[in-house]
């Protein structure tokens, strides 16, 4: 299988992985032919990449971070609780965290599990979702990175689970901010900008209430959207006043911010995301923290196609854990030419070559 953008996508094209929406349902399944209506449906759902299949890409595996049951799995928590804390009364939001907590803590849990039973790096765009609530999987998402950097950031249990329960309860005052501001497709006003600001300041003052949540989790809804250089909010402080945590959530916020997909923006694919947070290290962001993120992703993800600096084209087919940005490539063209057997090179032995374009596009006549 392989990543193609789904505004290349042409009737009779393969999909290599159904499309899930957050409840787990599939919406877009696998292995039949793509009709023009579903190619239509997978634009309208905001979908931006989507796995086919082609004999060019045949044989590779995907991996995943976590498991479809999982992911599945945590994100209906996550939206129980979020959805039981935004119908409660105001005076009673902070007995339903306390209450959703230990399931909460429990999502943790699962996750550093598996995460550490995978031993290679963050593999990214391995499932498809489309999100009708962005904040649950956003949520999910911002907690897995957060926790692979803790991780190779060397903190211990107790601090993992810390830094877990930050990350999941970041966004909790979003629960407060109207729907149809946060899933607004157009230029926010001045007025709704402001209004979404705000809830850093109303997720702090809902976690502090909450006796059983530590008071460290209150700090990183209210600090993730500061900035190292005080450019930040709600308050504008500097980095040396940001909690670690809050640093951390704020490079993988960004990130799978960037990096989802979203009916009115095309999702960037990792390498760009992680080039976004480059362009604000030591400024925006924590130069250290970033690297540590880079070194934890796949940046090139399994099945997308890359241009090479000798001007060969070809697939990653496999990850290198000990160097994220050299990855095992499958060439599939020379000169221009498709080549009638392809072969495979190693760029953590071939120090001379690098990759120098991705390309996403179905250029390939579509295999039935």
């Amino acid at each position: 299988m392989r990543i193609v953008v789904t505004s290349t996508l042409v009737p009779g094209t393969l999909l290599g992985k159904p499309i899930y929406n957050e409840q787990g349902k599939i919406l877009v399944n696998a292995n039949v032919p793509l009709t023009e209506m579903m190619i239509n449906r997978l634009h309208k759902l905001g979908v931006s990449y989507v796995f086919i299949q082609d004999p060019l890409s045949d044989g590779l595996e995907l991996e995943s971070t976590i498991s479809d049951e999982l992911r599945i799995e945590s994100t209906k928590k996550i939206e129980d609780a979020f959805v039981k804390f935004k119908n409660e009364e105001l005076h009673l939001r902070w007995l339903s965290l306390e209450k959703s907590a230990p399931q909460l803590k429990g999502i943790i849990e699962s996750l550093l599990k598996e995460l550490k039973q995978n031993n290679d790096v963050l593999s990214l765009l391995t499932d498809v979702f489309s999100y009708d609530e962005y904040i649950f999987t956003h949520s999910l998402n911002v907690t897995m990175y957060s926790l692979a950097i803790g991780t190779n950031l060397g903190l211990d249990k107790s601090q993992l689970d810390l830094l877990g329960l930050g990350a999941l309860l970041h966004d909790v005052g979003k629960m407060v901010v109207p729907n149809q501001i946060l899933d607004k497709p157009e230029r926010l006003t001045e007025e709704e900008y402001e209004l979404i600001k705000q809830h850093t300041t109303a997720g702090y003052e809902m976690l502090r209430e909450v006796p059983n949540i530590h008071s460290v989790v209150a700090i990183c809804a209210l600090q993730h959207h500061e900035r190292i250089n005080g450019s930040g909010y709600p308050k504008g402080i500097l980095g040396k006043d940001m909690h670690l945590y809050s640093k951390i959530i704020a490079i993988s916020d960004v990130f799978d911010a960037v990096t989802s997909n979203r009916v009115y923006r095309q999702a960037m694919l990792p390498h760009e995301g992680l080039e976004l947070l480059y362009s604000g290290s030591d400024k925006l962001f924590d130069a250290k923290l970033v690297q540590i993120f880079r070194d934890s992703l796949s940046i090139y993800p399994t099945g997308l196609t890359v241009q090479l600096n000798d001007g060969r084209r070809g697939i990653v087919a496999r990850q290198n854990a000990a160097s994220t940005d050299r990855p095992i490539i499958r060439i599939i063209e020379e000169n221009g030419y498709e080549i009638s057997i392809p072969y495979e090179v190693n760029l953590y032995d071939e120090l001379h070559l690098m990759i120098t374009d991705c390309d996403t596009t179905l250029k390939q006549r579509v295999y039935q």
